[in-house]
């Protein structure tokens, strides 16, 4: 519509009544705001738009959340104004003028304050649990903690296991990207240092390896938006779990609410046992309590190996060791550093771990470890063994001569086809086997 020349004419046309020209024009004005008001409404009522205004983008919410930019934000307004463009009668200023308002009233609704629909929520826990985390409001508690932590609102420190590390550093890398620079480092930690018990919380994991996961920009974006929401909605963590079952609480509030004193009880109770004439020295009553603590997948809230032997030797007698006692854990313990010195010594060959696993079970007989507790072993009584994924590097072993048994049975097969050598190795070699890749390192 052309404002001027109406103008125009209806101050021609009333030229001797000023009063109603007056009038005419108030009419006319609150047409144009009527119409302004009709198109913000519109554009309101379809779609959804917030401001973070700590780093002046702009996010799009269609039941995923999408960040953009100003010049993005402000094409997608004219855009949409356009469509009302000829039912109006609009020129340039009046779109312009409608924009401005548009924008203006995204930029009073902020993020900090965004409100997802459900599927948004039930698509984000869906993955959490149970891929991640071992019940759904533990995977809401996390959620409520990062976004207690991006609103400024906790001053605890939430102990998460380390092979979580890779999902922080990703989501930490979004937060500073999008929202303001931060270390999620200083809430989120992976070790007990001796920090304040009474503002320690633990978030309990699925034991999983992370790089197994690509989360992309979408999930870790909507992640964050919803844990915001999260926050405000439940006030904040402790408020929650205030609200779950008694495992769940229990399972957060561990180290808030056991003493060391109760923790080194459990562990004598569950590892050690009175026997008369028998000893366990400091270092292998230190490989016993950290498998303690790794069976039963809980925290070391003893920063100092020394506070843990001073809290043992207060419960058991000590001379040069604790005296009388034994641990039904502790023979494999012995077994093994007996077959790593007796039979294990250093060379230019590789073992893996199952290997070596199965020359020591099957020399000592032990039915009830794992390869998990083998590797340990190896990593507590000879830290200067390379362990790469798999395989122990730079080792030899008396009871198995791999090479020498690969060579052999090269020499004796010097005609075979190369295609078939290993089938046919296999199939001769009834006990021990070397696996393929090894093998094949042999063969020219």
């Amino acid at each position: 519509m052309d404002y001027e020349k109406l103008i125009n004419v209806i101050i021609k046309k009333n030229s001797c009544n000023l009063d109603r020209v007056y009038h005419k024009l108030c009419e006319l004005e609150d047409l144009d705001e009527k119409s302004y008001d009709e198109i913000s409404q519109y554009f309101f009522s379809q779609t959804c738009y917030y401001y973070n205004s700590t780093t002046n983008l702009y996010i799009e919410y269609n039941e995923n959340y999408k960040i953009i930019n100003e010049n993005n934000m402000l094409h997608a307004i004219l855009k949409f104004i356009s469509k009302y463009q000829d039912i109006y009668l609009l020129n340039s200023n009046q779109k312009q003028n409608i924009k401005t308002q548009i924008q203006k009233k995204i930029k009073e609704r902020s993020i900090y304050n965004n409100i997802p629909e459900s599927i948004t929520l039930q698509n984000i826990l869906s993955f959490l649990h149970p891929n991640i985390f071992i019940e759904r409001n533990i995977a809401k508690y996390f959620m409520i903690t990062l976004g207690d932590i991006i609103l400024k609102k906790t001053d605890l420190f939430y102990f998460i296991p380390n092979y979580m590390k890779p999902l922080i550093t990703v989501i930490n890398k979004y937060v500073s990207m999008y929202f303001y620079n931060m270390n999620l480092g200083n809430h989120y930690k992976y070790k007990y240092a001796e920090h304040d018990s009474t503002k320690s919380r633990v978030i309990p994991f699925n034991i999983i390896d992370m790089t197994h996961y690509t989360l992309d920009n979408s999930f870790i974006v909507n992640l964050i938006c919803v844990s915001i929401h999260y926050s405000n909605r439940y006030e904040n963590g402790d408020k929650f779990i205030e609200t779950t079952n008694e495992k769940v609480k229990t399972l957060v509030n561990w180290i808030k609410d056991t003493p060391k004193e109760s923790l080194i009880n459990s562990f004598i109770k569950e590892y050690i046992c009175v026997k008369e004439g028998h000893k366990i020295n400091e270092k292998d009553m230190l490989f016993l309590w950290k498998s303690y603590i790794k069976k039963n997948n809980i925290i070391n809230i003893f920063s100092r190996n020394n506070d843990i032997y001073q809290f043992i030797t207060n419960k058991l007698k000590f001379n040069e060791g604790y005296i009388n006692v034994t641990s039904m854990y502790l023979p494999y313990v012995l077994n093994f550093k007996e077959f790593w010195n007796k039979y294990i010594f250093t060379d230019e060959n590789n073992y893996e771990i199952n290997e070596l696993f199965i020359l020591f079970t099957d020399t000592y007989n032990i039915k009830n470890i794992d390869e998990n507790i083998m590797y340990d072993l190896i990593k507590y009584y000879f830290p200067d063994i390379q362990i790469e994924g798999k395989f122990i590097l730079n080792v030899g072993c008396t009871l198995w001569n791999k090479k020498k048994d690969v060579n052999t049975f090269l020499l004796n097969h010097k005609d075979s086809d190369k295609n078939e050598l290993y089938s046919i190795y296999c199939s001769e070699s009834k006990e021990k086997k070397v696996n393929k890749q090894y093998f094949m390192s042999f063969i020219k």
